[in-house]
């Protein structure tokens, strides 16, 4: 694959050329050259067009793939094709698949299913058989397969000494432990976040207790064993500053926030979106706007997806009893680019969707240089476009954003010599 990227800018805060408007040429998949003004070689197909940036491939933690066991949700197929619709060029996917990513072999289904896909599908393996909690798995030989990392996923590790030996278990080949933090016995059959909104729809709710104390037991956990762990999808304040705290004594913690709760208060389910029901469950306008302020800052650098795939039986339902969980690949960058433009630039938001994901699971991080491997997503912040039935690329259309106009329209990823538009 050759193509001439004509005066594009680039968004990378750690190349020279970060908001610079230049030329790449990639030929065989590698970037040739980068200069303000290349003429075009004979053969090559040039991409121009006004407004398009650049930034290193985006990557998100925590997908949710369906395959194997959950095909009528979502197939590698189709979240390859949605991952890549949205500026994705990896993904690390949960192991929450049928049956789970707990031993060797399911890791290498992975891998060999996806060794032709333009977009890396990197498989986190269960840190308990059948994310059940109770027994631990075989990491080693899920590492030696090729597993990034080891979580139960979407299922809250409750098992004090199962997450303590987890942690310890991984230090013997620096593996990273990825924990969801609710305590399930203090959310109870919770539906929505805890608070004003919870009593005027008349919905039992989830406090943030929840959240709270599984987070202080995850650090002092991680603290103790000395191990490296990563919170998923935190949705308090509180969270974020015992994040920061663990971080300033030098424990190798990080932390990532589902996008959903950096452009949704709970304010929003006035209108009983069954899409807009999802663990953990949107919080006040106030803790919104501190996750916000928490990505600005880059005090928190990761942004995921949060994409759970589902099919209309399990969301098609009164809000109460609808499954928790909405798609989110293709709406990531748009929506938070559309809500929050004005208090997350356009820099930090791409580099917790590229940079922040990677760093915390010790992964390469491309670079917009010369020799180097193009791993890019080319992206307009400025284009209005409108995702709905015919753009969704997921096989799923649990998404609370269909027929919504957003303004940033991924136009395309270029990894592993192909280009997807």
């Amino acid at each position: 694959m050759d193509i001439l990227l004509k005066q594009i800018k680039v968004i990378d805060q750690r190349s020279p050329y970060h908001n610079k408007s230049v030329d790449i040429l990639i030929k065989n998949g590698i970037i040739s050259k980068i200069d303000k003004k290349l003429s075009k070689p004979s053969g090559i197909d040039v991409w121009e067009q006004k407004g398009d940036c650049v930034s290193i491939g985006w990557f998100d933690i925590g997908t949710q793939i369906g395959e194997p066991g959950f095909e009528q949700r979502e197939t590698i197929q189709s979240v390859t094709r949605a991952a890549a619709a949205g500026g994705y060029t990896g993904i690390a996917c949960f192991p929450n698949t049928n049956p789970c990513l707990h031993s060797k072999s399911e890791i290498q289904y992975i891998y060999s299913n996806t060794k032709d896909s333009a977009v890396d599908i990197l498989p986190i393996g269960a840190l308990s058989r059948d994310c059940a909690g109770e027994e631990i798995t075989e990491m080693i030989d899920m590492t030696k397969a090729g597993a990034i990392a080891f979580s139960d996923g979407s299922h809250p590790i409750e098992n004090n000494g199962l997450l303590l030996r987890a942690l310890e278990y991984a230090q013997s080949f620096g593996g990273i432990i990825i924990s969801t933090p609710i305590d399930k016995s203090v959310q109870k059959n919770g539906v929505i976040n805890e608070g004003q909104m919870s009593v005027q729809l008349g919905m039992p709710g989830m406090p943030d207790i929840a959240e709270k104390i599984m987070v202080q037991r995850d650090l002092e956990l991680c603290k103790y064993s000395n191990g490296k762990l990563i919170l998923h999808n935190i949705s308090t304040q509180e969270a974020i500053m015992a994040v920061k705290a663990s971080q300033r004594s030098k424990q190798d913690v990080n932390a990532s926030i589902g996008y959903l709760h950096l452009v949704k208060a709970d304010d929003a389910l006035h209108s009983f979106d069954p899409n807009l029901k999802v663990i953990p469950p949107l919080r006040s306008e106030a803790q919104r706007s501190a996750l916000v302020k928490a990505i600005a800052n880059e005090d928190i650098q990761i942004i995921n997806s949060n994409h759970t795939p589902l099919e209309p039986e399990a969301k098609e339902k009164e809000f109460f009893y609808a499954d928790f969980g909405a798609i989110g690949l293709q709406t990531t960058f748009a929506a938070v680019n559309t809500t929050c433009q004005k208090s997350i630039s356009l820099a930090t938001l791409v580099k917790a969707l590229s940079i922040g994901p990677r760093a915390a699971l010790n992964l390469p991080i491309p670079t917009i240089t010369e020799k180097a491997t193009a791993n890019l997503t080319i992206f307009n912040p400025k284009e209005k476009w409108t995702f709905d039935s015919t753009q969704n690329r997921s096989k799923s259309a649990n998404s609370p954003f269909l027929n919504q106009e957003f303004v940033g329209k991924v136009k395309a990823i270029i990894h592993k010599n192909q280009i997807i538009a």
